[in-house]
Order: C-alpha cells, then structure tokens, then sequence
C-alpha cells in the first residue's frame, strides 16, 4: 500500500521490533536500490574441465570404482552371514567414483569431499592391510590383487587435487607477478 508516495505497512510493527530500512523510502527510491543490489549468479558452470591427463585420471578412477563395485555388489547380493569384505569392496568402490567426480571438478566444496575421499581411500587401505580380514578385498594386502591399485591411485589423485588447486595456482601467480614487477623495477632503477 502507497500512501502520500511512502511505503507504509499494513499492519503496525510490535513492540521493540526495528522497522526494515527500506520502510521509508519511496517506491522510486526501493526501485532504485533494488538496481544497486547485486544480481544472482547465473547456473552455469565457466570453469574449464579436467584436461590432459586429468582428464585420464578422471577415467582411471571411474573404471576402476565400476571393476570393484560390480563384483562386490553380486557377493553382497548373495551373502547370507554378513558380507563383511564385500561391504569394504563397496566403500572402496564408491570413493574412487566420488574421486572420479572429484577430480574432473574444480569446485572448492567438490574439492574438499576429494580430499576427504582420499583420505577414506587412505585409511582403509592402511587398516584392512595391517589389521583387516585374511579375505580378498580390494584394500586388502595394500592392494595386491589389484596390481596395486588401491595404493597408487590414491596418491596420484592427492598430487592431481594438489597440482590443480585454484587457490594455490593464484598464489602462484600472484607472487610471480609480484616477482617480476620487482625484477623490472630494479632493472628501470639500475639504467
């Protein structure tokens, strides 16, 4: 409701409340401070994909979560006492599928689910091979039975994560920026 050209409420405020700043201003006024307001942010996604061998990493992990999850899901299918080592072949499964997804995105919250991922790949690999059950699994014996997968993707993924870091890569680029503005500033200086 518009009276006098104010903004008025229509009902009065309770006790002790603040009215909101915008209460009196003018319809033009809140037009033209809804122009000031920043805008929403569109949904796509401008950050480039994984590439290169990122890219291949990428797959590696995806093939190697779908080799490990298919078996497990067929022994956990037809377990009857517990299913134990197939239930750990199916945790080890699904993290390298997160690692996957992980490693092809660069987003700072995907990015923190990888390293948590890593670190579940990491945890489990060292635990089931220094305490775990004498069944095969694909932690099991640092991952023996899987050509040592199990051990070495983890740590591929952890240089790929740590490599590809946004924030770390602008650093990077600023000091060196810093750097060479120094250098020419001392080379303008010296002729």
């Amino acid at each position: 409701m518009v009276t006098s050209g104010r903004l008025t409420a229509w009902h009065p405020l309770p006790r002790g409340a603040v009215p909101h700043p915008l209460s009196n201003l003018t319809s033009d006024e809140v037009d033209d401070h809804m122009d000031e307001s920043p805008h929403a942010r569109s949904l796509t996604d401008a950050r480039r994909p994984a590439r290169g061998w990122g890219r291949l990493l990428v797959a590696v992990f995806a093939v190697f979560g779908v080799v490990v999850l298919a078996p497990a899901v067929g022994a956990l299918a037809r377990a009857e006492d517990g299913a134990g080592p197939a239930s750990l072949d199916v945790l080890s499964a699904l993290g390298y599928l997160v690692l996957a997804a992980c490693v092809a995105h660069n987003g700072r919250r995907v990015r923190m689910v990888g390293w948590v991922a890593l670190a579940t790949e990491a945890v489990g690999l060292v635990t089931v091979s220094l305490l775990g059950p004498e069944t095969a699994t694909a932690w099991s014996g640092w991952g023996s039975a899987w050509g040592y997968l199990p051990e070495v993707l983890p740590l591929v993924g952890a240089a790929q994560m740590w490599l590809n870091d946004p924030r770390r890569i602008v650093v990077n680029a600023e000091r060196i920026t810093d750097l060479s503005e120094t250098i020419s500033g001392t080379v303008r200086r010296e002729r």
